[in-house]
């Protein structure tokens, strides 16, 4: 069924990568609503040929196809930029490739996508719904204000939190000197601020990030708020076990890096000092392992992990820690309640949108070790609420599907289209 637009008046999307898996694409296509997006590398799924080609690949060659990929979203309403999305794509899988070549790329990458979705958008008279890191192109070249989707809070809030981090937590220097808001030359790191200036509406997927543009200038009526969903079927609670055992399970899953926290987390276990707890941390390492070294056996790192183990490790759990200092959402936190877990996580993160304090997790101030020790203590000690925990967890995923989110992209686009 298509919404009803002011004028029949349709957007052009643009953001590099499966971003949220497609998912405001894919529920503009199913409104009638999408002209186009423009992305890098989109794989054809709906074609025959394409179809044929995966049947014949590796399982792994295919998923990996089918990941660029929405069965919601015909390609025939893809506009890719093959050359440039390679190039970027290449150099991030080269590691020995200079950080500096490799962020080059991106943003080159990230201004033929804005141009060629401005220019797309200008051309057929469609609303401008870009994605923060191209909306500067974007905006520029469609010579109006669009809609931003604010993927991260505002980089300068952003810049502001880590520069804290890198004062207090110089051990961590390397891997926060190339977080984007940080590591950014100022001209490029100008325009990315300038997006929200650009922008006339926003959609953001946490209250945070909502705050962090009224911060920087942005009007709090022209942001919608709308949180992201999570696959109920894949990520599901464990078997019940009628047993309690000793330790609490600690588990964070995401970067391994100061950005996440990490470092108040591993000062949170010492604060507890000889407490029956351990943790397993599964993730991409970009900080020293050294920070591991003096907790031993109490701390498993899993660099690397595969779907059916990352599930596992989910189910292994007793609670899901998320202390991230500066998050746009962190879906990791709804993947962890959709598999029954309770989580403990900050401010600075959805956490807010997602849980009530206390009833299917906490939600403390960020760089708060003692108030991350004091909430794993009284799980330590109250285990039988931390069971009943584990079932409101579950319960309280089940409101945030994909499908709620893509309805909430097509009511607030239909709102903005109205207005434009």
């Amino acid at each position: 069924m298509e919404a009803k637009t002011s004028g029949g008046q349709r957007v052009v999307v643009v953001h590099r990568g499966a971003r949220d898996a497609y998912q405001v694409s894919a529920a503009l296509a199913r409104a009638g609503l999408l002209e186009r997006l423009v992305t890098d590398l989109y794989w054809p799924g709906d074609r025959p040929w394409a179809v044929r080609v995966a049947t014949a690949l590796p399982s792994s060659a295919a998923r990996l196809l089918r990941a660029r990929h929405h069965p919601d979203l015909p390609s025939s309403l893809v506009r890719q930029t093959p050359v440039a999305g390679l190039t970027s794509y290449l150099l991030e899988k080269v590691n020995a490739a200079p950080f500096a070549l490799r962020r080059g790329a991106i943003r080159w990458t990230d201004a033929t996508l804005g141009r060629t979705a401005g220019r797309m958008a200008s051309r057929t008279g469609s609303l401008l719904l870009s994605y923060s890191y191209y909306g500067y192109d974007a905006f520029q070249s469609y010579g109006q204000p669009g809609v931003l989707f604010q993927l991260h809070p505002h980089p300068l809030s952003v810049r502001r939190i880590l520069e804290r981090e890198l004062a207090d937590c110089p051990d961590c220097a390397a891997s926060l000197r190339k977080e984007w808001e940080l590591s950014l030359p100022p001209k490029d790191f100008e325009r990315l601020t300038a997006e929200s200036r650009m922008a006339k509406y926003f959609l953001v997927a946490s209250s945070f990030t909502r705050q962090t543009l009224i911060e920087n200038g942005a009007a709090p009526e022209a942001i919608r708020v709308i949180p992201y969903g999570v696959d109920l079927a894949r990520f599901v609670p464990p078997a019940p076990n009628a047993g309690i055992s000793a330790p609490l399970h600690l588990l964070f899953v995401g970067t391994i890096n100061q950005r996440k926290g990490i470092k108040y987390l591993l000062e949170a276990l010492r604060l507890l000092g000889g407490a029956p707890v351990d943790l397993t941390v599964c993730g991409r390492v970009v900080d020293d392992l050294s920070l591991f070294r003096p907790f031993g056996s109490q701390v498993r790192v899993r660099p690397s992990v595969s779907l059916p183990e990352l599930l596992g490790a989910y189910h292994q759990a007793d609670i899901f820690v998320f202390p991230s200092v500066a998050e746009g959402f962190g879906q990791v936190l709804l993947e962890a309640l959709a598999s029954g877990l309770p989580v403990l996580s900050t401010t600075h993160t959805a956490a807010p949108d997602l849980i009530v304090e206390g009833r299917e997790g906490f939600i403390v101030e960020p760089r708060r070790p003692d108030l991350l020790a004091s909430r794993i203590e009284w799980a330590i000690g109250h285990r039988a609420e931390l069971g009943d925990m584990k079932i409101a967890a579950r319960q309280r995923a089940e409101h945030f599907t994909w499908a709620r989110f893509q309805t909430g992209v097509v009511d607030a686009v239909c709102g903005l289209v109205g207005k434009h």
